[in-house]
């Protein structure tokens, strides 16, 4: 994500919100019924996109999102025909309601995307990773001294993301099968462990000692391959600017690519699913 994208992300869901919470106010004065349902509509329409990723934030395990957001997309246009059937003056509930839309399904198709850089493709080397720590990653030094057939590569957004903590909760569930199956894991991130850990301690549980997510050294040649250096939500700038792009590999024992997922969406990374999908590649 550039900076405009951020830019309008924050705008998208700051006027969401605005909207939503003053369209509390109508309803506490002598408003006809009609005119209060059509406002009713107006706030069902504007936080429904909000709440749901708030929940799916707190809930990773339990709330999962799609490219069009469908639990949250649906409570959007009911909320719309509920203003349109109740506000026969065609008053300013409709206007808010279209607005809302329009601001909704510019941040689900648009705003939300990700580009990629030119990256290594299927039967390329995977470059090594720089960590912060100073260490070299090299997946098939990582393999060799693991005595791995291969490794799934994945980089996450971010901690602040709900995506990325759908995405690492799934990574859990996953963790056994990939043992049995001699394939190891490694995650990646703009942020240290310690940002992940906490998002593991909002959930009442404590961090895997499996799962441990690699903060990448910024400064490293590849660095700028993997990660938007203005990427983060617009809030988080006087903590965390940077954000990884969402993508997943997977590589054999020799550091050989033999599948890639760039998510063409920040909101839709792979899970574990897909990773499930594609290890017979390790065995054909």
């Amino acid at each position: 994500m550039n900076k405009f994208k951020v830019f309008f992300t924050f705008f998208a869901f700051s006027w969401l919100l605005a909207c939503g919470v003053g369209a509390f106010c109508p309803l506490i004065g002598s408003a006809a019924a009609s005119e209060k349902l059509a406002w009713a509509g107006v706030i069902l329409n504007a936080l429904a996109l909000p709440v749901w990723i708030w929940l799916r934030y707190l809930y990773p395990q339990k709330f999962h999102g799609d490219i069009r957001e469908s639990n949250a997309f649906l409570a959007v246009l009911i909320g719309l025909a509920v203003a349109l059937l109740a506000d026969g003056q065609l008053g300013l509930p409709i206007y808010l309601v279209i607005a809302n839309l329009f601001v909704v399904l510019l941040y689900l198709y648009h705003f939300s995307s990700v580009s990629h850089p030119s990256l290594p493709g299927i039967n390329q080397q995977f470059p090594d990773l720089e960590e912060q720590t100073g260490e070299n990653c090299n997946i098939s030094d990582f393999c060799r001294e693991r005595e791995l057939d291969g490794a799934f590569v994945v980089f996450l957004r971010g901690s602040f993301c709900a995506d990325s903590r759908s995405q690492l909760a799934s990574f859990e569930r996953l963790l056994p099968q990939l043992q049995k199956r001699n394939i190891g894991l490694l995650l990646f991130s703009a942020q240290p462990m310690s940002s992940w850990a906490k998002a593991f301690s909002r959930r009442d549980i404590p961090a895997p000692v499996e799962l441990t997510v690699h903060q990448l050294e910024e400064s490293s040649q590849d660095y700028p391959l993997f990660v938007a250096r203005q990427g983060a939500p617009l809030l988080m700038y006087p903590w965390q600017s940077a954000a990884a792009r969402p993508s997943a590999w997977l590589v054999d024992s020799e550091g050989v690519i033999l599948w890639r997922e760039l998510a063409a969406n920040y909101r839709t990374p792979a899970r574990a699913d897909l990773l499930r999908a594609q290890w017979f590649r390790l065995v054909d």
